[in-house]
C-alpha cells in the first residue's frame, strides 16, 4: 500500500487544480450480456492493468473505445459509466464506433500501418488512404470526448500508444489550459523504416503536441528525435531530449513501465491452481519440468521461434522426453487482419507437428490453453514453472516477463528473455538470447532447467529488488512530474 499512497499523495498535491484524464483505445472494463444479465468484464493485458491502476487511485476519468455488447446499456447521457473497485472509484466515458470506423481505423491504420511499421520483425505495413482518413477521424472523436471532458477547466491529460498519435495536437490547438503526456508503448523505428510511412510528418507534427512523450527505451527516443530532424523544420536537442517545433517544447525521455509489486505479492499467497496441478488434473500428466509462455497470438511474439526451439532442445536432449511439458496460454488476437490468421495457422501446424513428433502413449511435448485467463490465475499459473519463456523479436516492454520473475519460486523458477524486448534492461539477471537463435534457445530452457537452485534464487532476488524500486506508481509519478514540470 506504501507505493500506491505515495502515488495518491502527490497527484493530490501536484494535480490539485486539474482534472486527471487518462485516454487509451482500449477500456479497462467492459459490460457484457450474459445469462445471469450484464456483467463487468476487466479486460486483460499488461498496459490496461497498468492505466486502471493509475486511474483508480487519481480518482479521474479513463476515456476510451466502448467495446462490450452492453456497455451502452449502461451509460448516461454523456456515455459515462461508474467504475466501482475493491478500493476506489472512477468515471469511465465511452467512445462508441461504427464498424466501419474500427475496421479501417483499429484493424486498419493502427495494426496493419503502424503496428508492422514500429515492429522490426519483417511484416509489411500496407498503407491506405481512406484508413488513413479514418484514423484521423477517429482521433478527432477521442480529442472531442476528452475536450467535453475538461469544459473550461484546467486538465492534465495522460495519452497512450499508436492507436491515438494525432490527439495530442488536436488538444493543443483547442486553446485550453491543458498538460498533455503521452507514453508510446511501443517500439519506435529508426528513420530508414519510417520514412517510407506517407503520413509521417503528421504523425510527428500530431506526436508533437504533447507537453512530454515517452517510451520505454532510450534507443526508441533516439529514433524518434532522428525522424523529427530528418523529416521536421524543428529544432532538435539531444541532451537533453527535447524538440521546440512551431514555438512549443516537448520533452521526450524515456521511462521503463514497471509492475504493481505488492498487488502480486498478495496475488502470490492466494490457494489457486498452478501450472502442474491444471496439467494434471486437465490431462492427466505429471512432469518434474515446466515451461510456460504468455501472450497474445501475435508475430512479433516469436511463438513460431520458440516452439522450434522446444523442438531443437528435446531433440538434443531426449533424456527429457516424458519429463518435460510446455503450457502455452494464447489469446487469439485481430483475427480480421490476414496476417494474423496466417500466422495463427501456421502457429498450430507446427504446435501438431511437433507433438505428432514426439508423444508416447502417455506424453506429449505442448500443451495450449487458447483463450484469455484472469491475472490471477496466470500468475498463480507462474509460481511452479520451472521455466518463462519470453521470445519476441521486438518488444517495446513485455510486463508478462517480470511478472513471471515476481510470480516464481524463487529457487525453482528461471526466465528465458529475448534481448529484443524493452524488459530486458531491467531483468539483467535473467538468461538472455536473439530469438531468431533457435540453437541458443534450446541450450537456454536446458540452463534454465538445469540451473541449480541457489543460483536461480540470487538470480531472481537480484531482479525483485530492482522490480520493487521501479514499480508501477514510482513510474506514474515519474511520467506525472516530467510532463509538468521538467
Amino acid at each position: 500500500m506504501a507505493f500506491k499512497n505515495s502515488l495518491e499523495q502527490y497527484i493530490k498535491k501536484n494535480l490539485k487544480d486539474r482534472v486527471f484524464i487518462v485516454s487509451s483505445n482500449r477500456e479497462p472494463y467492459s459490460h457484457t450480456r450474459t445469462i445471469d444479465g450484464i456483467k463487468m468484464i476487466k479486460a486483460a493485458g499488461g498496459v490496461h492493468n497498468l492505466l486502471n491502476l493509475v486511474v483508480q487511485v487519481s480518482n479521474g476519468t479513463y476515456v476510451a473505445h466502448g467495446s462490450g455488447d452492453a456497455d451502452k446499456q449502461v451509460v448516461d447521457k454523456f456515455n459515462r459509466v461508474k467504475i466501482k473497485t475493491d478500493e476506489k472509484s472512477y468515471t469511465l466515458k465511452r467512445i462508441f464506433l461504427s464498424k466501419k470506423e474500427i475496421d479501417k481505423y483499429y484493424y486498419g491504420f493502427a495494426n496493419q500501418t503502424l503496428w508492422p511499421l514500429c515492429h522490426a520483425v519483417f511484416v509489411k505495413p500496407i498503407f491506405d488512404q481512406s484508413w488513413w482518413e479514418m484514423y484521423r477521424l477517429v482521433n478527432k472523436k477521442f480529442a472531442d470526448a476528452i475536450l467535453e471532458e475538461i469544459g473550461d477547466k484546467k486538465a492534465f491529460v495522460w495519452l497512450n500508444d499508436y492507436h491515438l498519435a494525432l490527439v495530442p495536437q488536436m488538444l493543443r490547438t483547442s486553446g485550453r489550459d491543458i498538460k498533455t503526456g503521452m507514453f508510446w508503448h511501443i517500439p519506435w523505428p529508426t528513420y530508414e523504416i519510417f520514412r517510407v510511412n506517407p503520413w509521417g510528418k503528421e504523425i510527428l507534427m500530431g506526436l508533437l503536441g504533447n507537453d512530454f512523450l515517452s517510451f520505454h527505451r532510450g534507443y526508441h527516443v533516439q529514433n524518434f528525435l532522428q525522424c523529427v530532424q530528418r523529416e521536421l523544420e524543428a529544432k532538435v536537442d539531444f541532451e537533453p531530449s527535447q524538440v521546440i517545433f512551431h514555438d512549443v517544447t516537448t520533452k521526450i525521455d524515456s521511462l521503463a513501465a514497471g509492475i504493481d509489486y505488492e498487488e502480486i505479492l498478495q496475488i502470490k499467497e492466494k490457494p489457486l491452481s498452478t501450472s502442474k496441478s491444471f496439467l494434471k488434473k486437465e490431462y492427466g500428466i505429471e512432469v518434474p519440468y515446466i515451461a510456460i509462455g504468455v501472450e497474445r497470438l501475435d508475430y512479433t511474439k516469436g511463438m513460431i521461434e520458440r516452439l522450434k526451439m522446444i523442438d531443437k532442445f528435446l531433440e538434443k536432449y531426449p533424456q527429457f522426453i516424458e519429463k518435460f511439458a510446455y503450457l502455452g496460454i494464447v489469446a487469439p488476437s485481430r483475427q480480421h487482419i490476414p496476417a494474423y490468421r496466417q500466422y495463427s495457422k501456421e502457429f498450430i501446424d507446427l504446435v501438431e507437428k511437433i507433438n505428432w513428433k514426439y508423444s508416447t502413449t502417455k506424453w506429449q511435448p505442448l500443451y495450449l490453453i487458447n483463450r484469455e485467463l484472469p491475472r490471477e490465475k496466470i500468475l498463480s499459473f507462474f509460481k511452479d514453472a520451472n521455466c518463462g519463456l519470453v521470445t519476441s523479436l521486438d518488444d517495446g516492454m513485455n510486463l508478462v516477463a517480470k511478472e513471471y520473475v515476481l510470480s516464481c519460486q524463487a529457487e525453482n523458477g528461471m526466465l528465458v528473455l529475448s534481448k529484443f524486448t524493452g524488459a530486458a534492461r531491467d531483468l539483467r539477471y535473467s538468461i538472455h538470447i536473439n530469438p531468431y537463435n533457435i540453437d541458443e534457445g534450446a541450450e537456454a530452457i536446458y540452463k534454465a532447467i538445469t540451473m541449480p537452485a541457489s543460483e536461480k534464487k540470487t538470480r531472481n532476488i537480484k531482479m525483485r529488488e530492482e522490480l520493487k524500486d521501479r514499480n508501477i506508481y514510482k513510474w506514474a509519478i515519474n511520467f506525472i512530474g516530467k510532463t509538468l514540470y521538467e
